[in-house]
């Protein structure tokens, strides 16, 4: 096995067109040299982990090479008779072909790429045992690619940046957003977004399935779709508007609007925001989550930290045809400070991403208080940050609603998620 650092490494930022390639931290490389750290740290980002070393009958093992969102290449353990109950070796492998249409192995490899984000890493080996595309766990990440085959990887992963790169500008063309609400009747009971909302529109129902035992038509959360744009004002007055438009079609006064992270148990809500023109590296996955999601944590309620079971992780992008929508962020719709502010401080971290140092994500103390919403943990980081923003070019821009954002986190206060947002909208 080979290190995926060092000679193999050299001129990468030759290769990117302005998100360079980025090697593995010696901080990552050092955790994965503990497993008991690798696996408390897949763990806490809430991933299924093998408990032990040993594959179950009827499972099967993968081993997946991987260059950030790039599989290298992906190895299967032939198959062994049920009855065998203990293997005395390690199982023979088999090549996968790749891309494949097996539900099983797009799940192995979804995995697989959400652990290589989540122990810190940019690059390795990755084992993963299925049963079925819905039983399968993470065994170990490693930080190495075997050596026999690291040049042919490094060569690949320079071919697949280069070309990844130039699907997109890599400068920041629109911003959008797609906050949900859900909605409490009088009764505390909830009310689903469907009996008042469409599915399409600025504004609408989301239509992700959460619970069997509602019917297909219905549909609980609302959800705003406002016009993208470039300027974050812009896009806040947009939001304002959907909001607006909102109330038209859900007049009734005695029906409260709640954001949050979980208004109601086992229906999270999020904040997702859209960037046009950036491709969703890990790198810039990572500062949105250090600049972004952590302070965030200073005024979240319990249930942004339920949310983060399913959703809400570090680093949860999609990737789209215009760019990449990051979706770690609960439902900022509690107040316009923060809607207004988040959506500042997401311009400004685009803008200046390749100025920004924080590295929460290798330090242990920070990683775990994001996940355990640990706001005291948490609140030495926020002012150091802070203080880095200030001295970015581009905060003068922005410098009235990220001060107000600020002093807003930095206030020792819980936002009012249980609260009519109407209210602080000037709404009701």
């Amino acid at each position: 096995m080979v290190r995926t650092r060092g000679r193999a490494w050299e001129g990468l930022q030759e290769s990117a067109v302005s998100q360079p390639m980025t090697a593995n931290a010696k901080e990552a490389v050092a955790f994965l040299h503990r497993p008991e750290i690798g696996r408390w740290l897949l763990k806490t980002s809430g991933l299924p982990v093998a408990s032990g070393r040993t594959t179950p009958p009827g499972w099967r093992t993968y081993k997946l090479c991987l260059y950030q969102d790039l599989v290298l290449d992906v190895a299967r353990s032939l198959e062994h008779p049920q009855w065998l109950l203990y293997r005395l070796e390690e199982p023979d492998f088999e090549p996968v072909p790749f891309p494949s249409s097996d539900p099983e192995v797009q799940v192995v490899k979804a995995l697989a790429v959400r652990s290589l984000y989540a122990v810190g890493a940019e690059a390795g080996q990755v084992t993963v045992m299925a049963a079925s595309s819905h039983r399968a766990k993470v065994v170990r990440v490693e930080p190495d690619w075997p050596a026999q085959k690291a040049d042919a990887y490094m060569q690949r992963a320079r071919e697949w940046w280069r070309e990844r790169m130039s699907k997109q500008p890599q400068e920041l063309n629109k911003m959008g957003a797609d906050p949900e609400f859900s909605l409490r009747r009088a009764t505390g009971e909830m009310a689903l977004a469907s009996d008042f909302l469409k599915i399409n529109g600025t504004v609408g129902c989301d239509t992700t399935r959460y619970r069997e035992d509602l019917a297909l038509h219905q549909h609980p959360v609302a959800e705003l779709r406002p016009a993208p744009t470039e300027d974050p004002d812009e896009l806040f007055l947009h939001i304002y508007e959907a909001l607006r438009l909102a109330g038209k079609k859900i007049p009734h006064k005695d029906v409260e609007w709640l954001a949050g992270g979980m208004p109601f148990s086992g229906y999270p809500i999020g904040g997702h925001i859209h960037f046009g023109g950036m491709t969703p590296t890990f790198s810039l996955r990572r500062k949105l989550d250090a600049y972004l999601a952590l302070p965030l944590v200073l005024i979240e309620d319990p249930g942004c930290i339920e949310r983060r079971h399913r959703y809400g992780f570090l680093g949860d992008v999609r990737e789209k045809s215009y760019g990449f929508e990051y979706r770690t962020l609960p439902s900022w719709l509690v107040h316009p400070v923060v809607a207004r502010g988040v959506l500042h401080l997401a311009k400004l971290v685009m803008m200046s991403h390749a100025e920004l140092k924080a590295t929460p994500h290798l330090q242990l103390p920070l990683v775990k208080a994001y996940y355990r919403g640990d706001k005291e943990t948490l609140e030495p980081y926020v002012k150091q940050i802070r203080e880095e923003l200030r001295e970015l070019p581009g905060y003068a821009l922005s410098r009235i609603h990220l001060e107000q954002y600020f002093d807003l986190l930095l206030r020792g206060e819980t936002w009012l998620c249980d609260f009519d947002l109407r209210s602080a909208w000037n709404l009701l």
